[in-house]
């Protein structure tokens, strides 16, 4: 892939990431956003440790790039398909939402990114289907079926770029992509957390999750020194 960041070393200004580590994360995300310019939407050095405040900045975009560094030095963080508006649609039950690309990844100490369980192992998408299709009297369930059979054409040449929106299979440990509700923030399910942060954005705990099959991205409970969030600015458009 030459898809290349040209990041403007004028407006690029992270307090987390130098241009050569933004560079390395555009790599991963998928290629119909890899041109559109980074744009800095939240950050707790400026906005505060508040995640209403957190919320009010991102909402609105998709997607997003989180990232988060600890008190201890490390830096990791997630690629966020979908509005964080979508969680309101389970009120203030805690659902997850999102899509398989959706990915989390550390940067400190060593550099690894962690996708979707079902891209690097492709027949998991036939055992979630069997269930899905079983609950698939719901619309919901009936776009779960329709989204895993596009996913299965695209499973065949292990494509990260899958833009299987309508996946909303909550009780499916392997599509647990990203939830949020008043008093915190998850990204990755099943049986553990890739990342979980506090409504304060301070404390933060990272765990192996099924989603993505990931270890910890960090020390499993950590305190947040500085968090950002940043959005794709078309650069087109400018």
């Amino acid at each position: 892939r030459n898809v290349q960041l040209a990041l403007n070393p004028e407006t690029f200004s992270s307090e987390i990431v130098s241009p050569k580590e933004m560079h390395d994360i555009w790599s991963w995300i998928p290629e119909r956003f890899a041109l559109c310019q980074p744009q800095l939407l939240f950050t707790t050095s400026v906005h505060g440790c508040s995640l209403n405040r957190f919320y009010s900045h991102c909402e609105g975009y998709e997607p997003t790039l989180l990232l988060i560094r600890t008190t201890g030095g490390d830096v990791c963080g997630a690629f966020l398909s979908s509005d964080w508006e979508e969680r309101k649609r389970g009120g203030n039950k805690l659902s997850f939402f999102g899509t398989g690309e959706c990915f989390v990844f550390r940067l400190k100490p060593e550099m690894e990114r962690y996708e979707w369980v079902v891209i690097r192992h492709p027949e998991l998408a036939s055992s979630i289907k069997t269930e899905v299709q079983e609950g698939a009297a719901s619309s919901e369930g009936q776009n779960a079926v329709d989204s895993l059979q596009q996913l299965e054409k695209a499973a065949g040449d292990l494509s990260p770029f899958l833009a299987a929106r309508h996946f909303n299979l909550n009780s499916k440990n392997t599509s647990m992509f990203m939830a949020g509700n008043f008093d915190s923030i998850i990204v990755g399910g099943g049986e553990g957390n890739a990342l979980y942060i506090d409504s304060e954005l301070n404390h933060g705990r990272t765990g192996r999750c099924t989603t993505f099959d990931n270890p910890p991205l960090c020390a499993e409970s950590f305190q947040v020194s500085l968090l950002e969030v940043w959005g794709f600015q078309d650069a087109m458009a400018q």
